[in-house]
């Protein structure tokens, strides 16, 4: 069943990877909350992203918007989880964004 509401725990990310550069070197499928900026549109559905230190390229599926509109002056964050690949530089399929 679900915990008491005042149970309290931790609030922080629900994993270690806030940042880009963690993701870069993460685990596939590991949990991503990262604040931060799309640069561009590189491909269908995939974006450059910086965290204003580093860059890598996530996938937005057309749907997963949930409606927003974000242009690339905005800070967003971006929560997902590593599409990790030996073939290539890991990048982030995202599944939630908030501005």
């Amino acid at each position: 069943g679900d915990a008491p509401a005042n149970q309290g725990g931790f609030l922080g990310p629900k994993s270690g990877v806030n940042s880009v550069k963690a993701a870069l070197s993460a685990w596939d499928d590991t949990l991503v909350e990262i604040k931060g900026k799309i640069i561009s549109q590189v491909g269908h559905e995939k974006y450059k992203f910086s965290d204003g230190k580093d860059t890598i390229i996530i996938e937005i599926d057309d749907e997963d918007w949930g409606g927003l509109s974000v242009g690339p002056d905005e800070t967003i964050t971006i929560y997902g989880e590593v599409d990790g690949n030996t073939l290539k530089a890991n990048e982030i399929d995202v599944k939630r964004i908030t501005k």
